[in-house]
């Protein structure tokens, strides 16, 4: 397979939207693994928490974690509940309720980062003015600005420990930002094309125009999928005013944990608010409910399920899977503050009075057993690979074709989250690795004529397909093969002390030498016989 038919197969292929590639999204674990819950449980020795009974785990680990825990995140509900209490008040103006997420927002963000969160007000401030002095532009304008902020403040002007903190807020809002000035280029774009046809049509290009129309009717079902993201993204020519877009970017409900929402999606929580469904409660109690129960898989479960050993593969795989539940659990946290404030919504029809409430963020029975890493990297965080599907990938493949879209791709991931040296290691890593288990599997199907490419074939295209005995340990023996990579890549990601300030190249090649690069060989050996498949 050609590289440019790799790429359309992750940004373009599959069936459903969801199935789109995108690099898996670190920023949370990096600060609150060291913030409300971490370091050691309390009466946790050297020897960890394998000598305590069932009774002492409970007592001395999972009842402080959740303790610790909710009172953090209480405060981001708090906020949001707020927020969502202003949005009721009948007759309020519109400008008003964006005044109370700005005003909420930030006040949540004072709370979480009292000494750093000066770099995420000066990010919205400055990027305000950008964004009113780059008409046409706005997009890529910002990009480079935000891409140049966060190089700068992280480089010279802050130190380590303050910015790891805050880095998470500000990569959430330096996609925000992005996102509207994109929005706004396509917008005008469309605007000015459309007024170009209107002063083009005369009466001699009538009949012109009828065949041009019946070509476009033609079109109609891909045009639908175009309008479903142009109302997605909230397309509109006319720059936000200050109120609206400062609330977007400090909304109470998305401003510490996230996940990146559209700036549609932000207007909509004040259009038809509804309030204490329910099912907006069981939706809230749900993911709170999940959050929680990873949670302590990552602090208290793994440690005493799966004491320490001198088998360093097993090790591996036990501080990988904290690194992972500790991620569930800010994804499933985020997905409950942003319902709690009011995202999420899901009206069946306009007399809709009790609308469903759902926000996926991350899907962890898909990364816990895996059928392939392409599922894994689309399943880390679902509104993360929808921001870089849309404003990096496809903007840049606009301009310099797949190959140079893809490494902005990456490139943009990894400056976003940090100039972190074990997750550009994670990210190009994972970059390879998909790409060869990808062109692997997809010509090893076709030799044995069996369904073992990386997603799941529905359509007959096999002969021997899913359910197929011998096809079924195949697919099973890849999947561990998965979790082995897994194992491998998630192992950096521990509780040492330069955690707080993030790891450093040697860190990461040493964590990675202590298992003999042997991931990387498989990988190596991978694309040797795929040259002579």
């Amino acid at each position: 397979m050609q590289s440019h038919e790799y790429q359309d197969y992750y940004y373009e292929g599959g069936d459903e939207d969801s199935n789109v590639y995108a690099e898996p999204e670190f920023y949370v674990d990096q600060f609150y693994d060291q913030g409300p819950y971490g370091g050691s449980p309390e009466g946790m020795d050297e020897e960890g928490l394998a000598p305590f009974t069932l009774f002492e785990l409970c007592e001395h680990c999972i009842q402080p974690t959740l303790h610790d825990g909710f009172q953090h995140v209480s405060k981001i509900f708090g906020w949001s509940l707020i927020l969502r209490i202003v949005c009721q008040i009948p007759g309020l103006p519109d400008w008003s309720k964006h005044v109370a997420s700005m005003v909420t927002g930030t006040l949540l963000a004072v709370t979480f980062f009292p000494n750093s969160v000066m770099y995420l007000l000066s990010l919205i401030l400055i990027s305000y003015f950008v964004l009113a002095v780059s008409e046409g532009f706005r997009g890529p304008v910002l990009a480079a600005f935000v891409i140049s902020y966060n190089i700068g403040c992280e480089s010279f002007l802050s130190d380590p420990v303050s910015w790891h903190q805050v880095r998470g807020a500000i990569m959430i809002c330096s996609m925000k930002i992005i996102s509207i000035g994109f929005d706004l280029d396509t917008a005008s774009s469309k605007s000015d094309e459309k007024i170009a046809q209107n002063q083009d049509v005369t009466v001699d290009d009538k009949k012109k125009q009828d065949k041009q129309q019946q070509a476009n009717n033609r079109k109609k079902k891909g045009e639908e999928k175009v309008e479903k993201e142009d109302k997605l993204s909230g397309l509109t020519d006319c720059m936000p005013g200050w109120f609206q877009y400062a609330g977007y970017c400090v909304c109470p409900g998305t401003v510490i944990l996230g996940p990146w929402v559209s700036y549609q999606q932000y207007n909509d929580i004040f259009v038809n608010s509804r309030w204490c469904s329910l099912r907006w409660c069981y939706r809230i109690i749900f993911s709170m409910v999940l959050a929680f129960f990873f949670l302590t898989i990552s602090t208290c479960w793994s440690q005493w399920l799966l004491p320490d050993s001198d088998w360093k593969w097993l090790m591996a795989y036990r501080d990988a899977m904290s690194f992972r539940t500790s991620h569930y659990f800010v994804s499933f946290i985020s997905e409950a503050t942003a319902i709690s404030a009011g995202f999420g919504t899901i009206f069946q029809g306009e007399d809709d009075t009790n609308p469903s409430w759902k926000l996926d963020v991350t899907q962890p029975h898909r990364i816990e057993i895996p059928r392939s890493l392409v599922q894994v990297v689309v399943s880390w965080n679902l509104p993360m690979h929808t921001w870089l599907k849309k404003y990096v990938f496809k903007q840049a493949r606009k301009s310099f074709g797949n190959g140079m879209a893809i490494l902005a791709t990456y490139c943009a991931s990894t400056i976003l989250h940090g100039l972190s040296a074990q997750l550009a290691a994670v990210l190009f890593s994972l970059g390879l690795y998909t790409w060869v288990e990808h062109n692997f599997r997809k010509k090893l199907a076709k030799i044995l004529n069996a369904s073992i490419e990386t997603k799941k074939e529905a359509n007959g295209k096999y002969k021997y397909v899913e359910s197929c005995a011998w096809v079924v340990v195949l697919n099973l023996l890849l999947s561990l093969l998965t979790v082995f990579h897994l194992a491998y890549l998630g192992v950096m990601f521990d509780q040492s002390e330069s955690s707080n300030s993030g790891y450093s190249w040697h860190h990461t090649l040493l964590k990675w030498s202590k298992l003999g690069f042997r991931s990387h060989f498989v990988v190596f050996a991978m694309m040797f016989i795929n040259v002579f498949l």
